[in-house]
């Protein structure tokens, strides 16, 4: 089995959504808890649940966009959504979020079971943008 195969950028993009909506489901049940992890030993007042609520909503499309593009999107632009949404959620996750949080002291730690899924499917997104690139230097080679 050859690595394209693995790194198909169609099921990629749509278990990179199923996990984006599963969490997104998770933080609007959890929102209190979440809350409480992420201003740690500061005391949280209802707005910050209702924060945390509204953030896992506004996730919630693009995971729906992100199944949507995989199930209907083929070929040339499937690869190059694959590698536009896979670099534009790692610089908003991991350069945006990653040191807004920090800098506004929006930063405790959450047990660690409740950090695998966003991590996994962080890799997935990752591993998305490489079979795009992978499936478009495919599609582009005869060009």
């Amino acid at each position: 089995m050859d690595i394209k195969e693995i790194l198909d950028p169609k099921k990629l993009m749509i278990a990179a959504g199923v996990m984006v909506v599963i969490i997104s489901c998770l933080g609007m049940a959890n929102s209190e808890q979440w809350a409480e992890w992420a201003w740690d030993d500061e005391p949280i007042g209802e707005h910050d649940a209702a924060y945390e609520q509204m953030w896992a909503l506004h996730i919630l499309p693009m995971g729906l966009f992100a199944i949507g593009t995989g199930l209907f999107v083929t070929g040339k632009p499937l690869a190059q959504m694959a590698m536009l949404s896979s670099a534009s959620v790692l610089v908003i996750v991991g350069g945006g979020m990653g040191y807004m949080t920090g800098h506004h002291g929006y930063d405790g730690t959450p047990p660690t079971i409740w950090m695998i899924l966003p991590l996994i499917a962080l890799l997935t997104t990752l591993a998305m943008g490489v079979a795009g690139y992978l499936s478009y230097k495919d599609l582009t080679s005869g060009e």
